[in-house]
């Protein structure tokens, strides 16, 4: 029953491309809206949410340190549902967004420019097509949801074996390859790790945003990555000296 609603939800999302969408807005390049898929392998289930962050904001805020983002996953029925069984080392995520030649996505390594306009407006329709497969999903597994309600910042959960096409992340092309449309894109980030965030815009060089996307728990974060402290030199002269005076006791007490 659930297979069949979704095939009635991506038929309608079909029908009405162009006029309207499904929580995840992909009608301009401005407004677009950034999505976060996360795949488990072993569980063979997709969880997505509605980021709400368009992609004019990601834009301004390439370079902006200041520029953080939270979401606590667990206020989400469905995450709560898909992390119980989830398997960390099986688990991969991205965030994505794009539409034409201008998009962000996480990226493993540093792609390259793209070679020409059409080549770069193919990945952003890659991104955009993918958005559209996961609101089919979404609005099944949110009954009373309407396909022009762009403000709900949905969630859904998917198995491989739903109705194609529903926001599963192993279909439509594969985030491995941005898509199916870029090979050295790694989008594709492991659960608990920290996934740099790419700006690609036309054949521009990709600009490395300030900020880096971390899932891990029930957290989902973008912010400038945290560097390690290192101890101030007292601390290690205090600890050299300790490590001397335990010395000494053991002699006297060795002597003794």
């Amino acid at each position: 029953m659930k297979h069949f609603g979704k095939t009635l939800m991506a038929a309608a999302l079909l029908a009405g491309a162009g006029a309207a969408n499904a929580s995840i807005a992909t009608g301009s390049a401005t407004l677009s809206e950034a999505f976060l898929s996360v795949y488990d392998k072993s569980q063979a289930l997709t969880f997505t949410l509605d980021l709400g962050l368009t992609n004019g904001d990601l834009i301004a805020n390439v370079g902006n340190a200041s520029y953080t983002k939270s979401f606590d996953l667990s206020a989400y029925a469905l995450w709560n549902t898909f992390s119980a069984g989830l398997d960390a080392s099986q688990t991969v995520f991205t965030v994505a967004v794009g539409n034409g030649s201008k998009q962000l996505a996480t990226s493993a390594g540093a792609p390259a420019a793209y070679t020409n306009l059409t080549v770069a407006a193919a990945a952003g329709t890659g991104i955009k097509n993918h958005a559209g497969a996961i609101n089919g999903g979404a609005l099944a597994d949110n009954p009373g949801e309407t396909v022009s309600n762009t403000a709900a910042n949905l969630s859904s959960l998917v198995a491989d074996s739903d109705t194609a096409n529903t926001g599963q992340h192993n279909q439509l092309n594969t985030a491995d390859t941005l898509w199916g449309t870029k090979s050295d894109a790694a989008a594709n980030i492991a659960y608990g790790s920290a996934g740099n965030f790419f700006y690609l815009n036309g054949t521009a060089a990709p600009v490395l945003t300030a900020g880096k996307w971390t899932l891990a728990g029930n957290s989902l974060s973008y912010g400038p990555a945290v560097a390690a402290v290192p101890l101030p030199a007292a601390v290690w002269m205090f600890g050299a000296g300790l490590m001397g005076v335990l010395r000494m006791t053991r002699r006297k007490h060795a002597a003794a």
